[in-house]
């Protein structure tokens, strides 16, 4: 009877030592890479985020999602995600206007732009933390820095305004 509770130590101690061994052990597909990866401008990518477009009293937040396939970009906005959203395509060399962030009858009856449009290119290098200047009277900031998004560089957090609008984007999601 002995010889039963001395072979029953021995069987836990073996599965237990072996458990933590196991456990203990590390699988180079595993091992996470910590450093960031760095974002190409060229390659072809999907951006998500949220967005809040300032125009004096008038003020719109929504997502969006810029899709970028070569020179072509498809940008998607959207209020929420329960209705409808508004596709806008362009090519890389043309420009945003930023009343396509509105609804196009209240900005229309109440303000005029002066430099309303954003070269498409460079805002898009600005939003993946590529700092390029933009057109007249056109600031960006960067109040959070670069972070991590998905493992890429990424400003998690940018501003861009002149004298009568101010653009705030969140980064949420980079998919390469």
């Amino acid at each position: 009877m002995n010889s039963h509770y001395l072979n029953f130590r021995l069987l836990l101690f073996f599965i237990i030592t072996s458990l933590f061994l196991i456990s203990c052990s590390t699988k180079p597909q595993l091992i996470k890479n910590s450093e960031l990866k760095d974002i190409q401008f060229q390659s072809n990518y999907t951006l998500e985020g949220k967005f809040k477009a300032s125009i004096n009293d008038i003020k719109e937040t929504g997502y969006f999602v810029i899709k970028k396939i070569e020179n072509s970009i498809e940008l998607r906005i959207g209020k929420n995600y329960l209705l409808p959203e508004k596709k806008i395509y362009f090519l890389l060399d043309e420009k945003l206007n930023i009343s396509d962030l509105f609804y196009e009858n209240e900005i229309n009856t109440q303000y005029q732009f002066s430099q309303e449009s954003l070269s498409l290119k460079n805002l898009l290098k600005n939003l993946l933390g590529q700092e390029q200047t933009l057109s007249l009277n056109w600031n960006v900031k960067y109040p959070d820095g670069i972070s991590s998004v998905n493992g890429f560089k990424l400003p998690k957090k940018i501003i861009i305004e002149n004298n009568e609008v101010q653009l705030e984007i969140i980064n949420k999601n980079y998919i390469e």
